[in-house]
């Protein structure tokens, strides 16, 4: 049973490719978010289409990242399905801008929600592999969750300046977190190296 779990975890490590893509996802996020604070005026206007467009890059990265992992991720499920409901999203926030005005903070909030569930999921994959870094992820996936529920207690009364500093924010975290992300699925094949040498 452990030579199987070891041959697995050693499968793991080879069949995740193309981790560049969520370090790709990752940086659009933070500049998508600095672009939030550093036009606030614009903001409310252009953050439902800027929003489209994160979701539709991220949702690319995912879906390549889980296809690239075949069936020795965990998270691969989740993974797939959080990338169809970001192409969907992101699709729908881009044709319709207009519509999704109103709606908007409600997207945002279950889209950075999702992702806080999905990053945390992570965290413990890692755990499982003995990956370091699994407490960054876990870290930051409950302040995503703190703050897609502070998006989502009041969705429609929080405020034009509320729901822009929320957006800034959370696009932000979700990228820095993406970035880590990236960074431990690159170098996860050096643990199990180091695990073999022992």
């Amino acid at each position: 049973m452990k030579r199987r779990f070891e041959n697995l975890t050693k499968k793991a490590a080879r069949a995740v490719q193309h981790w560049w893509l969520m370090l790709i996802a990752g940086v659009l996020c933070i500049a998508a978010g600095i672009a939030v604070f550093a036009f606030p005026l614009e903001s409310y206007v252009a953050i439902s289409i800027l929003a489209g467009v994160v979701m539709l890059v991220v949702g690319t990265a995912k879906l390549i990242a889980a296809s690239a992992s075949g069936n020795y991720l965990m998270m691969r499920g989740y993974v797939i399905v959080g990338g169809v409901l970001d192409l969907l999203l992101g699709l729908f926030l881009c044709i319709y801008p207009g519509v999704t005005l109103a709606l908007l903070p409600l997207m945002l909030g279950f889209w950075l929600l999702y992702n806080s569930f999905v990053l945390l999921g992570f965290s413990g994959d890692f755990d499982t592999f003995g990956v370091p870094g699994g407490g960054i992820l876990t870290g930051g996936g409950i302040l995503l969750l703190i703050l897609s529920i502070i998006v989502l207690v009041n969705p429609f009364g929080a405020g034009i300046a509320t729901v822009i500093v929320m957006a800034g924010v959370g696009l932000i975290l979700f990228g820095i977190l993406l970035c880590s992300l990236s960074t431990r699925i690159k170098d996860i094949h050096l643990n199990f190296d180091r695990e073999d040498t022992r």
